[in-house]
């Protein structure tokens, strides 16, 4: 046999080799099952642990869902990518499998079994195998799902701190129970698409309600989903809603000067920041992101007067030498450049004095400094 064609197999048969080496089973999360007495079957749960759970001391959000089968691997690539983001801290995610057609039951007629589960067997489960935050409890049901979790608010609020509705169904009867409740330290997220014709009717009517009656303690998002149908809302309402929870915790940033002035400008920026500190215990101060953030939206707009007054409130000297320690050098270029461009040239050879004093290493782009000289 030639000998170059057995070389070649050879090669193939290597990097074929090579290949099934390096195949695996990609696992998320893991299964676990509980011999429910209360549904007298075994329950099929799946659990995710977020990355860097077992080095925190922390405690950890739990986020329950209905129809896990649906739902569990969008909900824990949202985590993911929420991390990486840092939008949300990580959060346990637990898939509760609801399978065709039981579910119908476990969400109807046997709500209330159902609900003995959720409460007596999967809670107690997940709180004690795992290092779980009891006061940061999130359920999502979907369709079916959401009319359970719905009920789940009514009648036994105390089990979740967060209810997120997708399309939620049946709830047309029981919207009004909602009416009796003076105080509800809940948060509610609900939402509908456009064509889902008996669920808009029972969100209108759930709008409606929460509209004309304070609630105290109540937080409510109400989510019309224009660009949804039935089948898909469960998962631009995880992400919303998820967002809207966690809403306090990304360090705080602006991009839109005329929204950040319509929401109270700095003194909204500064009550953000305490409330983060607060639910999550970050500084209760402004970052130097924050801050840049802020000046930069003025000056996107264009708009010197709110850019000063920005500037001022936030203390000149102090922005500039946070910004050089945080490596942010380009930023105090673009405030450099942002008063040569308003005809501020006082302002200007103010900031380029200061820095010329406190950092004279700082090498000066030469299209900034061009900018010094046209103006001149």
């Amino acid at each position: 046999m030639n000998k170059s064609f057995l070389l070649s197999l050879l090669g193939l048969f290597l990097n074929w080799s090579y290949l099934v080496a390096q195949t695996g089973e990609n696992v998320v999360g893991k299964n676990h099952w509980i011999e429910s007495n209360i549904l007298e079957e075994k329950r099929d749960i799946q659990i995710f642990i977020p990355e860097g759970y077992e080095d925190s001391p922390n405690d950890f959000p739990v986020l329950y869902l209905m129809d896990g089968q649906r739902f569990f691997l969008h909900a824990v690539s949202l985590q993911q990518s929420f991390r990486q983001y840092e939008l949300t801290p990580g959060f346990i995610v637990v898939g509760i499998t609801n399978q065709y057609p039981s579910r119908f039951n476990h969400f109807g007629e046997g709500k209330e079994k159902f609900l003995s589960f959720l409460k007596e067997e999967v809670i107690p489960y997940v709180e004690e195998n795992f290092r779980v935050n009891k006061s940061k409890r999130i359920l999502f049901g979907w369709e079916y799902g959401a009319g359970f979790a719905f009920h789940s608010l009514l009648t036994q609020p105390h089990l979740f701190d967060a209810y997120l509705l997708a399309s939620p169904y049946p709830i047309l009867d029981e919207v009004q129970n909602l009416d009796r409740l003076d105080s509800l330290k809940k948060v509610l997220v609900y939402a509908v698409s456009p064509d889902e014709f008996e669920i808009n009717h029972a969100v209108d009517k759930l709008d409606s309600l929460i509209s004309a009656k304070t609630i105290d303690g109540l937080e409510t998002l109400e989510l019309r989903l224009e660009n949804e149908e039935h089948r898909s809302t469960g998962y631009a309402t995880l992400y919303h809603g998820l967002r809207y929870y966690f809403r306090f915790y990304p360090e705080f940033q602006e991009d839109n000067l005329f929204e950040f002035l319509e929401k109270g400008g700095l003194d909204y920026a500064e009550n953000y920041t305490m409330e983060r500190a607060k639910r999550y215990g970050f500084p209760a101060k402004l970052s130097i992101w924050s801050k840049y953030s802020i000046i930069r939206s003025a000056i996107r707009a264009d708009e010197f007067g709110y850019f000063q007054e920005f500037i001022n409130r936030l203390n000149l000297e102090s922005l500039i030498s946070d910004l050089i320690e945080d490596q942010r050098n380009y930023a105090v270029f673009q405030i450099l450049s942002f008063y040569y461009k308003n005809d501020q040239p006082e302002k200007a050879e103010y900031l380029l004095e200061f820095l010329n004093d406190q950092y004279p290493d700082l090498k000066i782009p030469d299209s900034v400094l061009g900018k010094l000289k046209s103006s001149e």
